[in-house]
């Protein structure tokens, strides 16, 4: 079964209000690898106030290795680099 790591400090920042830069996080995902604008796309509009960023980003990645779309072998480190966008928001 795969397994998702994402760092600490991003599901930290995930999960704690923040102050919400929409254009930076934007920005961001715009120089992301395929895999993680990927991920990026699908967490980015489940994550509403109180929503477990965690949880969410975790189980977008791991739907999108299952259909194929991300690799397997790529989803970690893509999903690290999503979250650092994500917090953005």
């Amino acid at each position: 079964m795969m397994r998702v790591v994402v760092s600490l400090t991003a599901l930290v920042a995930l999960a704690t209000p923040a102050l919400a830069d929409a254009a930076a996080a934007s920005r961001c995902a715009a120089k992301l690898p395929e895999d993680a604008r990927a991920i990026y796309n699908a967490s980015v509009p489940l994550l509403v106030k109180g929503a477990d960023g965690r949880a969410i980003v975790t189980e977008q990645t791991r739907k999108l290795v299952l259909s194929g779309k991300v690799s397997h072998l790529s989803a970690n480190t893509a999903a690290m680099a999503a979250a650092d966008c994500l917090v953005l928001r």
